[in-house]
């Protein structure tokens, strides 16, 4: 049969369920990734294992050609335990629900101003939210550049994130704009450590430059950590944008304001489209899950998209309800589109950062009279994937502004 690896780069996000039917799986079952075994963990007890740390460690989990690419040599990603723990308090403290604010409102005014050039014009979505995500972080950071320079680097970030799926001459683009990336941000690491850089107490900049148990190339990686995966929320802002034009309802209730229903249709768009189909792991032991034995050593597989569209857990899985939201709190191992578990382990520390970003991109979006050309088709086959030219908007029209 063949590898999972190999259906992931000819299948995509349906490369999961190619698998478990090729192999005759259940929720949980046993595969082979990359020549070695592997088990591939699906449903709320699967991802209770996944972000068992007794169970799975991290470090080796995912080759250096994708894991340098995305995450950076030496990043938080690859750490296991009380080392992990400490690298990730700094994440924590940079990302605190507290200081998003600032991050919110640059996004939001970035997306006015943007929306303002819209009229008359064909837009690309994606590149008009890279654009400004790219900005408004960059700023929020701590690091307040030109205009040109920081949509250069939005720009990098987000062919570092094009490329992590192997797309052919994608994933050549990823690795030079990663090479530029990790050379500017050891720069700026050095400049704020030898006093040639200003970094604003409390900003992003000022936590990784103060890290001083980590040398300048390291802490320029976690630096990027937390930039990139900010620009990369502009892949699931396009669904978002395709998910208003589609939904006229949700567009009409959307643009009354209520924060509320906004933040349901946030995570919904969340767990339809998820970022990554898979996240990978190392067994650390044996153990029984789901009825399947694991070995020390395997592999593990989170089943990303198959447990945020469990149909024990999600009524019709397959439609997009953002009411779904409106009436219960998602549960941290049946709703994992950024990983799952508690926030001190694995879990994506900018959760609410895009949670929040795409909260203020609904609400600006719906606020505006847009169309889609075409069909704007989707390739599943393509890790990421996003609509055809990243969601080509037409005819577009702002709101008035108020008197």
């Amino acid at each position: 049969m063949t590898d999972l690896a190999l259906q992931l780069l000819r299948h995509g996000y349906r490369a999961v369920e190619v698998d478990r039917r090729a192999r005759r799986g259940g929720t949980t079952y046993p595969s082979r990734m990359m020549g070695r075994r592997a088990v591939v963990l699906g449903g709320p007890d699967g991802a209770r294992a996944f972000y068992d740390e007794s169970l799975v460690r991290r470090k080796g989990a995912v080759p250096p050609p994708l894991g340098w690419l995305l995450f950076g040599r030496g990043a938080v990603h690859s750490l296991d335990d009380v080392a992990h723990r400490d690298r990730k308090l700094m994440f924590l403290e940079a990302l605190s629900v507290e200081k998003l604010g600032d991050l919110y409102q640059r996004a939001r005014t970035g997306l006015e101003r943007a929306r303002e050039t819209w009229p008359g014009r064909e837009v690309s979505l994606h590149e008009e939210l890279v654009r400004v995500y790219g900005s408004a972080v960059v700023g929020w950071a701590g690091l307040e550049l030109p205009d040109d320079e920081s949509e250069r680097v939005g720009r990098l970030l987000a062919e570092t994130v094009d490329g992590f799926g192997f797309a052919g001459t994608a994933y050549l683009r990823a690795w030079r704009a990663r090479v530029r990336t990790d050379r500017w941000a050891a720069g700026v690491v050095r400049d704020v450590r030898r006093g040639r850089r200003e970094a604003p107490e409390g900003s992003a900049l000022a936590e990784v430059a103060r890290a001083r148990n980590l040398d300048a190339r390291t802490a320029g990686v976690e630096l990027l950590n937390v930039l990139r995966p900010t620009v990369a929320v502009a892949w699931l802002g396009t669904f978002a944008g395709l998910r208003l034009a589609r939904e006229a309802e949700w567009r009409g209730r959307l643009a009354a304001g209520d924060p509320r229903e906004a933040l349901a249709f946030a995570q919904e768009v969340r767990r339809t489209t998820p970022f990554a189909p898979v996240l990978g792991g190392r067994a650390r032991r044996s153990a029984t899950v789901g009825g399947v034995p694991i070995r020390s050593g395997d592999r593990l597989v989170l089943d990303v998209l198959g447990i945020d569209h469990d149909p024990t857990r999600w009524a019709d899985p397959r439609e997009f309800r953002p009411e779904r939201f409106l009436t219960r709190e998602p549960d941290a191992f049946a709703l994992v589109p950024q990983g799952g578990g508690h926030p001190s382990g694995h879990r994506c520390p900018g959760e609410n950062a895009t949670l929040g970003l795409l909260v203020e991109t609904v609400r600006v979006l719906a606020t505006t009279r847009y169309d889609v050309a075409g069909p704007a088709d989707i390739d599943l086959g393509r890790i990421p994937t996003l609509p055809d030219g990243g969601l080509v908007l037409t005819g577009a029209e702002a709101p008035a502004r108020q008197a």
